[in-house]
């Protein structure tokens, strides 16, 4: 699929601006580091050329915290390797971050999501094909939304269409790459996700079964 072709060899298109080799640390990244490794377990954030293919974040007073770009979700990850954003400049697609690497290649969309939708206090992203494949029956089932477009990943375009898509919703399938959970809590969003992708399983099983 285009998006998950592309993540593969291409990584942010922001300009990284590096404040602090370290980001602040916040009880909540534990919260953080759990949802990540359940997104590994469950297949929601699949491994795609050496890097996990999904990104979680949550908000902070001083702008979000985040998985930084090419990381395993699951293992040892560790506070130390998530990143704090403070800073976006949009007209200058630039990013001011704390932390060893860049933010993930997504940043922009989370931005742009916690800019436009002060209810939401997470966002969680990942790949999953079985909810791609099964993405009309639950947006009958489920009141989420779907793009219309597919778009490339980390761009201005991708991330102010996917997050006027969503508009007041908690959840959106994005076109042939994707879906994204944007809610008032870090459980809120990685329960939701779990719950469509159960589903979306068992409709792909339903689907094949003789």
């Amino acid at each position: 699929m285009m998006g998950e072709n592309l993540e593969c060899g291409i990584r942010y298109k922001f300009a990284p601006v590096q404040r602090d080799t370290r980001p602040r640390r916040y009880a909540e990244m534990s919260r953080l580091i759990h949802w990540c490794q359940a997104f590994d377990a469950e297949g929601m954030a699949p491994m795609l050329g050496g890097a996990s293919a999904g990104n979680l974040s949550f908000r902070t007073p001083s702008g979000y915290v985040i998985t930084a770009t090419r990381t395993v979700l699951k293992g040892d990850l560790s506070w130390e390797n998530l990143v704090e954003v403070v800073r976006s400049n949009w007209l200058d697609f630039e990013v001011h971050y704390l932390g060893a690497n860049p933010p993930s290649s997504d940043a922009f969309l989370h931005e742009r999501i916690y800019v436009e939708r002060p209810d939401v206090n997470a966002v969680f992203h990942g790949h999953d094909d079985a909810v791609l494949a099964a993405a009309d029956a639950l947006a009958r089932e489920f009141d989420i939304a779907l793009t219309t477009d597919e778009m490339l990943f980390g761009t201005k375009p991708d991330a102010d269409v996917t997050a006027k898509e969503l508009r007041s919703k908690s959840y959106i399938i994005r076109k042939g790459h994707g879906f994204l959970a944007a809610c008032p809590t870090m459980d809120q969003a990685g329960e939701l996700s779990l719950r469509i992708h159960r589903r979306a399983v068992e409709l792909s099983e339903t689907k094949a079964a003789p």
